[in-house]
């Protein structure tokens, strides 16, 4: 299988690696913290058959902007796996489907009403981009979507999932 470039620096190596099934990662803007939701989904998605990973921006184009575009972007990062066809991006539905099953979708919620989309989603890792642009309630009823279900875990990463990471800047 083809080699990824997935490099993190310390801070974002401690998040990763963390035990916390919920965790907000903060730091001012350019500290990483959209790159570490990037390089987490990818290898939990490389090793997990069947994850199931959603990653929320409140608006579409932050979504686009932030996550499909430049330098450390999903396409960039998983070039070489969808060059050999072990990863497919459907983009009408938004999402990366790996050769396991597992699936990186990239979700907005800009309302409230917004948020019943995904009333029935089975999420195993849920990825917030920017919470302090989220409402409470969309926070938390995304927060209720978050479980297992049926997903075998392998042991290196039992009690570890479902797992929530937020991403913030200060103030």
């Amino acid at each position: 299988m083809a080699e990824l470039n997935l490099s993190l620096h310390a801070r974002q190596t401690a998040a990763l690696t963390s035990p916390a099934t919920e965790m907000l990662y903060g730091g001012a803007a350019g500290g990483g913290k959209s790159h570490l939701m990037r390089v987490a989904s990818i290898l939990w998605c490389s090793e997990i058959p069947g994850l199931q990973i959603y990653l929320f921006r409140r608006l579409s184009d932050d979504l686009q902007k932030n996550h499909m575009n430049g330098p450390g972007s999903y396409p960039e990062l998983l070039a070489p796996l969808l060059h050999s066809g072990h990863v497919k991006y459907n983009g009408s539905e938004r999402y990366f489907k790996f050769w396991n099953g597992a699936r990186i979708w990239l979700c907005h919620c800009q309302h409230e009403k917004d948020m019943f989309k995904y009333q029935g989603a089975e999420i195993h890792v849920l990825l917030i981009d920017e919470l302090t642009h989220f409402t409470e309630v969309i926070y938390r009823y995304l927060r209720g979507r978050c479980r297992l279900g049926a997903l075998k875990v392998p042991q290196q990463y039992r009690g570890r999932f479902p797992r929530i990471v937020s991403g913030s800047n200060p103030g």
